[in-house]
């Protein structure tokens, strides 16, 4: 029996605005940390947008927010290839929150314990971390594996730190985006006018 939530559908106009907020937070995620190589929260924060809007919205947060930080990256120019490879790491990553975050049979979503999802960040890095490492093998002609060994210190720094951001960062932005936007972002425009004019 699905829930009151599911059968109810976003406007497009909330539908753009969370996609802007999620995205806009993502990028900002990845630039607070800009100064220690690997060390990010935007992975985090696309993953938090699947797992609570859906593959579909984290998808284009993940589109935008990569062409952003591609541009204008104070780590060195854009290169096709490598972005590319960063964004089929990143589409991995929400299509694993998008189904982490799908409601069972009782209605509610999986909620995973901290542990969990720190096995969960660790895992979708590394995945990120090879698929990346693919894409600068090709785009520069190094052997995958001479490629793997080189960047192998900034890999485990960013499972690692990974790990422990999403087993803290995960549940506080899940609870704090359900809690501030659930009536914004699940009310029909009819219900949130009637709890405006309540609010007057």
């Amino acid at each position: 029996m699905e829930t009151q939530k599911s059968t109810r559908r976003m406007s497009d106009s909330r539908w753009i605005s969370i996609t802007a907020i999620m995205t806009a937070l993502a990028l900002v995620g990845n630039y607070a940390l800009v100064a220690v190589p690997n060390l990010e929260l935007g992975s985090t924060v696309l993953f938090v947008t699947a797992y609570i809007f859906g593959a579909h919205m984290a998808i284009w947060s993940t589109l935008i927010m990569s062409l952003l930080f591609g541009i204008i990256n104070p780590w060195g120019a854009f290169i096709p290839q490598i972005w590319i490879s960063q964004v089929i790491g990143w589409f991995y990553i929400v299509t694993v929150g998008s189904i982490m975050g799908r409601s069972g049979s009782n209605g509610k979503r999986l909620e995973p314990r901290k542990w969990e999802l720190a096995i969960t960040g660790a895992f979708v890095t590394f995945i990120f971390e090879q698929v990346t490492n693919l894409g600068y093998s090709a785009t520069f002609g190094v052997p995958f594996f001479l490629s793997v060994a080189a960047a192998l210190p900034f890999t485990l720094i960013h499972i690692v730190s990974n790990a422990v951001i999403f087993s803290q960062v995960v549940p506080m932005l899940d609870s704090a985006l359900s809690r501030q936007l659930k009536d914004l972002i699940w009310s029909t425009d009819s219900e949130v006018k009637v709890q405006m004019l309540e609010s007057v």
